[in-house]
């Protein structure tokens, strides 16, 4: 099989790490030549139609959290993505990234050296995972790991100042994708779709 080249388009460097992880997962010949970290969903929305457009030349993958739309469907009727080009692949995380993380229940009880009873059994059902998983660390019994990944007391920062570099970490050396897609729907259809991206129909 030869190697296929991607532009993966992300809402930040966490999730960066995770399509990097769910790539190399798939254990399909994948290179990803560009990323493009827009900081946030409203470039990856507005760029949808360059998206588009440029999958022609150089097939795109793009990642953003559903947060607070209904359901993936509203979402990507707003964006007006219902109908993609076979070359670009869109996957939502439902609600956010974070609750991919949290789906892998044992590495993160782990990572965070919490008690794995105190990590959610739905983590798709929370309406904040990344808050969820902050008041995690908060909890965390390594006092450095805490500091690094919550805000401080009366800043204006949702996340701690190195909350994307540790749980990037986790994702690298840490992350059980497969344990985690059992108790995540939407990673399982993410990883799913990857695994079948760019095959002959």
């Amino acid at each position: 099989m030869t190697e296929c080249n991607l532009l993966v388009a992300v809402e930040d460097e966490l999730s960066a790490a995770v399509m990097r992880r769910l790539i190399q997962t798939t254990g399909r010949k994948f290179v990803i030549s560009r990323t493009i970290n827009a900081r946030g969903y409203g470039r990856l929305k507005a760029d949808m139609g360059k998206f588009k457009s440029a999958s022609h030349v150089l097939p795109h993958v793009v990642l953003t959290d559903l947060d607070q739309y209904p359901c993936p469907p509203a979402l990507l009727k707003d964006w007006k993505a219902t109908a993609l080009p076979p070359r670009l692949l869109l996957r939502i995380a439902v609600r956010e990234v974070e609750a991919w993380l949290l789906a892998d229940r044992d590495g993160i009880a782990n990572f965070l050296s919490i008690a794995k009873n105190k990590v959610p059994q739905d983590p798709e059902a929370e309406a904040d995972p990344k808050r969820t998983l902050i008041n995690l660390a908060r909890k965390s019994r390594r006092q450095r790991l805490a500091i690094e990944m919550v805000p401080e007391t009366g800043s204006s920062a949702p996340i701690g100042p190195l909350y994307n570099a540790r749980l990037s970490e986790f994702v690298n050396t840490h992350w059980d994708v497969k344990n985690a897609r059992t108790v995540s729907p939407s990673l399982d259809r993410a990883l799913s779709s990857l695994a079948s991206f760019m095959l002959p129909q």
